[in-house]
């Protein structure tokens, strides 16, 4: 199977070769400049795109750029920035052997209303475009919310919930304490997940050193497989620019006493419960070679008892572009967790600290990350990619001493092709390719090796100048292989074709309509079929039986931009999954996890986002609501909630600016675990002021400002109020 795989992809790209050979003869180059509309100045690292064709390049420190090998046509050129309206210079004729001069103006904007993304169709496209409900943010949403993790950023997105390690997209996830992922998470299009619990280290990736976020709500299993049945999040890095920089961040906090006085563990003891994070980063241009390298670090002694953990992380990012406007990019993370293990208070009465069994509990953990990237425009029309990657992680220490785990590894590679056959046809192909390789003691899952093959292919056509047509689907095969010395030794076999079509229609120039039918899945993993342990007065039992999830989805969206930095949209959605798998108390106290026959989740959810007066005055406005159902008990699913909302205005008067950030969130029906339990609904309210002082950014901020007591998870209260400051330098 595998070997017809490849010999099918092989045989695709060498067709495609072959029939875009012709476009190679006649040939002319395209140069110019980039130019910020105020200033004048050049803008080093814009990017310009030729418009249906896979060419492109980016601007100098200058501000200038020069596209090769274009044959001779009229083109239109795609100009974006970050920061910088898209602009679009039509009507440029490349004729043989000469030299097609342009110069462009950039506007600068507060919002990029349509952004160009890649996550949504695996190439660059602007979000008006796809029929994916797209939600992308800059490094800048990120760094204003002041994160010591990168997923408490994340909150800001439409219908986006965080619950400890588990990232929950329109209740697709609830809380499984990481294990079996349904959202998956790319760096660089590359998938970091670890191989025997199917989750991320969200501790590997360090808030400066992202460029934006692109996140999709809603299956992306059609491109991406199995653990993107209910989204994708794709952290894009920053690439080294043609401009030398070193950033700087620091933060510190401290942790306020609980309004509640037997809570106040910590005071009793005479300590001031704090956290600091640093995080540094330098990228500079070396003649074609481009280089980034980062480090981040951070330490807490947590807000309860249990919760200290030091953590540092160690990145670098390498990009070569060769003459021909190949490029070949590696990147390789380290990261260390050293922290204690809070898994349940020790009753209400005392809720920040632990069972007395539990005190000593403690895990470190160790992650290695490198992928590198090849891509290759063939001709103007297509392209290949080559990615290769390789995830380790180790986890040891959290269910016994005596217990040990050796590292996950995970390598895997891609072949991916661009086509553009015709100027209203472009194709996406290709195929993932993994190998898992596990191993603990035979107590917990023992050792367990698996393989995947998936090829997929995509088509968009635009059958009208306002119609998108997308279809599309993917075949996921995934074998794990059986450990002979375990009592449950025998393998899994498990098979999948996920299938989409979506449409994209622009009735009008700032009005997008959109819809999609994708089918989504997701595998189980290794931990979920097989892992059993003890941990604060229950059993996790292992489950060799679970049966594969599939959903349907089916998605309608409204997007209308009002001004040039002012747009809102409405989205309604509904999820149908059979065998749902959720962990589940049993009879006898323990848990374990199962299949839930049928399940739905449909909703509805507005976005709105908008910068007026100047830029001073800004406002983000989500709202969802949705009814997360078990249909078999009828009754909602554990963990979800039907309503949340975040708003978030801000105000800048001169060098000041000031942000309030308000999340709620409906109480919860229901949790996971026997006893008896506080369903609160989540209301947190965050304040920050900024004072910008080139190249310096000083701020200042508390968070949970009311000191307001709720949990998300079974006998787990969430962060209480604490006081933030710190500083950012660019130079």
């Amino acid at each position: 199977m595998n070997n017809k795989v490849i010999k099918f992809v092989l045989n695709i790209t060498t067709l495609i070769i072959t029939i875009s050979a012709c476009t190679l003869f006649g040939q002319g180059i395209i140069v110019g400049h980039v130019q910020d509309e105020n200033t004048q100045e050049g803008l080093p690292a814009a990017n310009v795109q030729i418009e249906n064709t896979v060419l492109g390049a980016s601007t100098n420190l200058d501000g200038k750029f020069i596209i090769r090998r274009v044959p001779y046509g009229v083109y239109t050129l795609r100009v974006s920035m970050i920061g910088y309206r898209i602009k679009y210079i039509a009507n440029v004729e490349v004729v043989v052997g000469d030299t097609a001069k342009v110069s462009v103006q950039l506007e600068e904007t507060p919002i990029e209303i349509d952004p160009v993304v890649v996550t949504a169709s695996k190439w660059q496209q602007e979000a008006a475009n796809t029929p994916a409900t797209v939600e992308v943010l800059t490094a800048k949403d990120i760094l204003y919310r002041n994160p010591i993790r990168i997923e408490d950023a994340l909150e800001t997105a439409a219908g986006v919930q965080i619950i400890q390690e588990s990232v929950n997209i329109r209740g697709s996830d609830g809380y499984t304490r990481g294990v079996g992922s349904r959202v998956l998470v790319l760096i660089d299009d590359v998938p970091v997940m670890n191989s025997d619990f199917g989750a991320v280290n969200w501790f590997m990736i360090s808030p400066a050193d992202i460029e934006r976020a692109e996140v999709i709500r809603g299956a992306g299993s059609s491109l991406y497989g199995s653990s993107a049945m209910g989204g994708v999040i794709n952290f894009i890095t920053r690439s080294p620019g043609p401009k030398s920089r070193t950033y700087i961040r620091s933060i510190f906090g401290v942790y306020d006493d609980s309004h509640e006085p037997a809570w106040n563990w910590a005071a009793r003891q005479d300590r001031t419960l704090n956290f600091n994070r640093q995080d540094v980063t330098h990228s500079r241009q070396l003649g074609d070679l481009g280089v980034r390298i980062s480090a981040g670090h951070s330490e807490s002694t947590g807000y309860h008892q249990n919760g200290e953990y030091k953590r540092y992380n160690i990145s670098g990012k390498f990009s070569y572009r060769f003459p021909n406007a190949s490029t070949f990019t590696v990147f390789g993370n380290y990261m260390h967790d050293d922290s204690d293990v809070f898994i349940v208070w020790k009753d209400q009465d005392e809720a920040l600290l632990v069972p007395p069994q539990e005190t000593n509990k403690h895990q470190t953990q160790n992650g290695v990350t490198l992928f590198g990237k090849f891509r290759w425009p063939i001709t103007s029309k297509s392209a290949l990619e080559f990615r290769t990657y390789l995830n380790r992680f180790l986890l040891g220490g959290q269910f016994s001493q005596d217990l040990s785990f050796a590292p996950a590894i995970g390598l895997g590679g891609a072949i991916q092709g661009n086509l553009i056959p015709l100027k209203s046809l472009s194709i996406v192909y290709g195929s993932d390719f993994k190998f898992d390789k596990v191993e603990s003691d035979s107590a917990l899952y023992g050792k367990r090796d698996a393989i995947l093959v998936a090829p997929y292919l995509q088509l968009e056509w635009r059958f009208h100048r306002n119609f998108n047509l997308t279809v599309g689907g993917r075949y996921d095969r995934y074998q794990i292989y059986s450990d002979p010395k375990a009592a449950l030794g025998e393998g899994r076999l498990y098979k999948h074709f996920s299938p989409k079509v979506g449409l994209n229609f622009h009735p009008f120039e700032n009005t997008t309509l959109r819809g999609i039918i994708s089918n989504g899945f997701k595998f189980p993993v290794v931990a979920q079929l097989f892992l059993e342990f003890d941990a604060a007065g229950f059993k996790f039992l292992s489950n060799p039986n679970l049966r594969s999830e599939e959903s349907w989805s089916y998605e309608v969206g409204l997007r209308q931009k009002l001004t040039a930095t002012w747009f809102f949209e409405v989205n309604g959605f509904y999820t149908d999954v059979n065998n749902l798998i959720e962990p589940e108390p049993q009879l006898s106290g323990d848990v374990k996890f199962i299949n839930i026959e049928n399940a739905r989740i449909p909703g509805i959810e507005f976005v709105s986002n908008g910068r007026w007066w100047n830029n001073r005055l800004g406002l983000r406005v989500n709202l969802i609501y949705m009814d997360p159902q078990d249909r078999v008990k009828n009754e909602m699913l554990p963990y979800r909630q039907k309503f949340i909302a975040f708003i978030g205005p801000s105000l800048r008067v001169g060098d000041i600016e000031f942000q309030i950030d308000y999340k709620y969130a409906s109480a919860q029906e229901k949790y996971g675990l026997p006893g008896i339990h506080q369903f609160v609904p989540q209301k947190v309210l965050d304040a920050r002021i900024f004072f910008y002082w080139n190249p310096f950014t000083f701020f200042i901020g508390v968070n949970n400002m009311m000191n307001y007591n709720y949990t998300l998870r079974d006998r787990s209260l969430e962060e209480i109020r604490n006081f933030v400051a710190g500083f950012t330098t660019e130079f």
